[in-house]
Formats: C-alpha cells, sequence, structure tokens
C-alpha cells in the first residue's frame, strides 16, 4: 500500500493522546493576538475591503435581525454566492454580539486553534517538546495563513481547523475515527462550495492509499456537495446574477464567452486554460508556495513529503488554470488549505527516529534542524507576509482618518448608501448599501446618502469618476453637502432628510 503520509504505517494505529501541552495554549493566545491585532489595526486604518468584509458583514447582520440576506453589494442572496450555509449561525451569534469586530475575532480564533490538532498530531507522532513548538512556529508564521488574517473576512477560514483535525484522524486509522473525519469535513463544506474540491481530493488520496470505504465516502460526499449547492442551492437564491459564469474572467475567458458558442468557444477556451497552466506565473507561483518551507526539498523522501499534498490538488489545479494574478500568491486566501498538508509534512520530518523523520535530511542539517526551520520560518514570514504593510501602505488613510470616521459618524443607521470601497466597509451594517462604481454613480435614485474619499482612489472608483461625481453632486439642487473637511465628502438628499427613518436616526 503506498502512504503518502509519513506516520500512517502500523505504529500510528492507535489513539492520539489525550495530553495537551500547555504551551500549545500560548502558541494559540499569541497567533489570535497577532491576527486579530492586526486585522483591527488595519480596519480601523481604512484599508479593509467592502468586497469582502462588507458583504459578509452585512449578511450577518442580516441574518441576526431576522432578515433576508440579499446582498446589496452583489445584487441577489448572499447564499447565491458560494452556498455559505455556516453564515446562519453567523448571523445568530452576532445578534448576541452584533459587531463586525466579532466576526473578524471568529476568524481570527480559528486559524489560530489550528494549533490543537497539529499539537495532538505531533505526539502521535513521539516528537519531543522543542520539535512540536517549531512545528506550531511553521503554521502560525506561514504568510499565507497572517494574510488571510488581515484580510478582510471568508468564512472558508471558519474550516482551516477542521482540515487540520481531520488530518489527524485519518492517521488514526479506526473506523470511529473515519466517521469524525467526515464529520469535520461534512462542516468545512457549509463555509464555502469549492472546499468540495478539497474534499474530493481527500477522497481520492485515501483511495490511492487503500482506505476504500473513506475515500469513496468522502469522494461521494464531494460530488453530492457540488450537486446540491452548486447545482440547486446557489441557482435557486442567487439566479442568472449568480450564476457560476461570472466566475469565467478569473479563468481568462470573458472574451471567448462573449464570441458564441459551440465547438468554437470549447476550443478557444481550452486553449487559453492549457496556455494559463503552461504559463511562467505558475512557476513563481509554485516556487512561492513551497518558498516557507524549503528546507523539505534537501529530505532524502522528498517526492513522498510532496505527494502528502494530494488532497490540495484539485483546487491547485483551479488555481494553477486562473489568469487572475489574486489565485496565484499567498497575499489572498486562495492557497490557505494546503497549510494543513504542508505542516503535517514538516512535522513528520522532524521526529527523532524512522527515515521519514530527521534521518532524511543531510548529516550537515540533522544537529540544527530545528533552528533552521524556526529561522527560516521568521524570514519567509517577515518577507512573504504583509507585515511590513503596517509600516508604509496601510498608513495611507492616516492624513484625513479624522475626518473619514467623522463623515461616517454622520451617516444615519436607516439610510441607504453609496461609499468608497475602504468606507463602505464601515457601513455595511443596514439593509441597502452599494460600491460607488460607474454603475452606481450613474443611477444614485435609491440612495439617500453618498459618502466619498476624494484623496485616494478606490476599487471601482477612478479619480476621475469620483471628481466627476463630486462635480454632478453639488450642481445637482436635489443634494446638499452635509459634511466635507480633508477632501472627505457627505452628500446627502435633501428628500431623504425629511423622511421618518433620517428624522428619527437624526434625533438619535
Amino acid at each position: 500500500m503506498p502512504r503518502f503520509l509519513p506516520g500512517m504505517g502500523r505504529a500510528a494505529a492507535g489513539p492520539a493522546s489525550g495530553r495537551l501541552d500547555p504551551a500549545v495554549w500560548l502558541f494559540f493566545w499569541s497567533a489570535f493576538a497577532l491576527y486579530f491585532g492586526a486585522v483591527v489595526l488595519r480596519h480601523t486604518w481604512f484599508q479593509t475591503s467592502a468586497w469582502d468584509l462588507g458583504i459578509f458583514d452585512q449578511a450577518v447582520y442580516l441574518i441576526g435581525q431576522g432578515l433576508p440576506p440579499f446582498s446589496s453589494f452583489l445584487g441577489f442572496h448572499i447564499l447565491g454566492d458560494h452556498g455559505a450555509l455556516v453564515l446562519y449561525p453567523l448571523g445568530w451569534i452576532d445578534r448576541l454580539l452584533p459587531s463586525v469586530y466579532t466576526l473578524l475575532a471568529l476568524q481570527s480564533a480559528a486559524l489560530a486553534s489550528a494549533v490543537f490538532p497539529l499539537q495532538r498530531l505531533a505526539q502521535r507522532r513521539h516528537l519531543g517538546p522543542a520539535a512540536i513548538r517549531t512545528s506550531l512556529w511553521v503554521l502560525v508564521l506561514y504568510p499565507v495563513v497572517f494574510n488571510t488574517a488581515i484580510f478582510d473576512f471568508h468564512p472558508e477560514t471558519l474550516a482551516f481547523p477542521l482540515v487540520m483535525q481531520a488530518i489527524v484522524l485519518i492517521e488514526e486509522r479506526r473506523r470511529s475515527a473515519d466517521w469524525q473525519v467526515v464529520g469535520c469535513l461534512l462542516l468545512a463544506l457549509t463555509c464555502k462550495v469549492s472546499l468540495a474540491l478539497l474534499v474530493l481530493g481527500f477522497g481520492g488520496w485515501l483511495l490511492l492509499q487503500g482506505r476504500r470505504w473513506l475515500g469513496l465516502v468522502l469522494c461521494g460526499l464531494a460530488a453530492s456537495w457540488l450537486l446540491l449547492i452548486g447545482g440547486w442551492l446557489i441557482p435557486a437564491f442567487g439566479g442568472e446574477t449568480a450564476s457560476l459564469s461570472r466566475h469565467l474572467g478569473k479563468f481568462g475567458l470573458e472574451r471567448e464567452a462573449g464570441s458564441g458558442g459551440g465547438a468554437g468557444f470549447v476550443m478557444q477556451a481550452l486553449g487559453s486554460l492549457v496556455g494559463q497552466l503552461l504559463s511562467g506565473a505558475n512557476l513563481s507561483y509554485g516556487l512561492l508556495l513551497l518558498a516557507p518551507v524549503l528546507y523539505l526539498l534537501l529530505h532524502n523522501r522528498r517526492l513522498g513529503l510532496l505527494a502528502g499534498l494530494l488532497p490540495f490538488a484539485p483546487l491547485l489545479l483551479l488555481n494553477l488554470l486562473a489568469s487572475q494574478a489574486s489565485l496565484k500568491d499567498l497575499v489572498h486566501h486562495y492557497s490557505l488549505f494546503l497549510v494543513p498538508l504542508l505542516v503535517a509534512q514538516v512535522q513528520s520530518t522532524l521526529a527523532p527516529a524512522g527515515p521519514a523523520g530527521r534521518a532524511g535530511y543531510p548529516a550537515w542539517l540533522r544537529p540544527r534542524l530545528l533552528p533552521v526551520v524556526v529561522g527560516w520560518t521568521l524570514i519567509a514570514f517577515v518577507s512573504l507576509s504583509r507585515l511590513s504593510f503596517f509600516l508604509g501602505p496601510f498608513q495611507d488613510s492616516l492624513d484625513n482618518a479624522p475626518a473619514i470616521r467623522q463623515g461616517i459618524a454622520l451617516v444615519h443607521p436607516g439610510a441607504s448608501v453609496v461609499a468608497t470601497n475602504a468606507l463602505a466597509a464601515h457601513l455595511a451594517r443596514r439593509p441597502a448599501i452599494d460600491l460607488l462604481s460607474s454603475r452606481s454613480a450613474g443611477n444614485l435614485s435609491g440612495a439617500d446618502q453618498v459618502l466619498v474619499d476624494a484623496r485616494r482612489a478606490s476599487w471601482k472608483a477612478s479619480p476621475k469618476l469620483i471628481r466627476r461625481l463630486l462635480r454632478q453632486l453639488r450642481a445637482d439642487p436635489a443634494w446638499s453637502i452635509r459634511f466635507q473637511r480633508d477632501d472627505v465628502w457627505l452628500f446627502e438628499r435633501r428628500s431623504a432628510a425629511k423622511s421618518p427613518t433620517m428624522a428619527k436616526s437624526r434625533q438619535q
């Protein structure tokens, strides 16, 4: 039987120890403080985005208020986006703790809590305390984990510890543990429909190892979820505007999609996808993924270690086929679920015994392996994470931040709002809000207030568009200037100011 995950032999047959090293709690709270502190700072510095933080914050708020979670950003029901059923329990939590910071705290806690199953896996492999702590450092400081933690909010981050736990349970090779694997991955599926590809990868990986029952169950679960959520729920709640064709642009297929159908379109699409698969960008992407754990290539079983990443293969293929650069970097969350597999492989090479452990590294490296791994992890974190952005690019809104805060405070809770991207991320907890774009700027009939930071460009709103909008609103007698300071403009529709909802919010 082929073994692609070191430690899956006879010695790993028993259940994992229930002992929890007290040091793991220190890692959890340190990681949580790092992730949560950084994303809160980014949010208060107006560096978060309505796309995606505003989208999910609005949906969770509406669910918590007992309202249909129709996303005014997307133009359809939130379940028509990625079929993230987990947003409903998040909405119930938000009813008790109504704040965008609740979402950010839950995301930070989920990412940090992956240290618990990883420590359990280390105990199964009989690692010493120093080796356990080394593997925990690799996890919490992996660049894509930190970058995901500070990049708005994404429901799939809640599945991160579930995937780590599934890897631990797979090693136990017990039927009761197999059912727990199914349970963990089923919960993970509620976070985003595309995670069905990861579950499919786990199923195929287990079939290659002779784990036929569990492999077939996971493959069946993944296929059923894709059909149920992708084939029924998303179209039912999202309609035509939520169809999968809206994602074609990520794969460079918009031009072909508009050129007609039939065999011509298929051939053009295939040619485009093959070209993207063989592009130099994918080589750079592969190097980026492995850079934080480059020392694995020095191990004499490097091919077996890389084979242990097979569960991520379907998601990796999707990223490789994409033309959109955000799917091929460590800044965004699209490569997040490679990390549990990579860290499990790193940890297996830290084992004191066995050919897949430290003995597989060159003799010169073995005595100093742990400090080298920690040192390289720190170098990769500083180099590839966005930590340094807090000393530069993330500060570019501080010059007029007081004016932005004052403008936001003057936006009425019941108002329908159009705002630039960074400002809209702070105003999403309302039924009606939209990003400033050429589309929304051309039709402000449904807006009560417009909030604009004219000092800098915004996603979907160029400086030229912002200047044109300011001229338009200042010249329009239907609109009045409610606030203006340091290039922050708040316009209010005169008729809206007389409405009962707006009058009530003024009194408050």
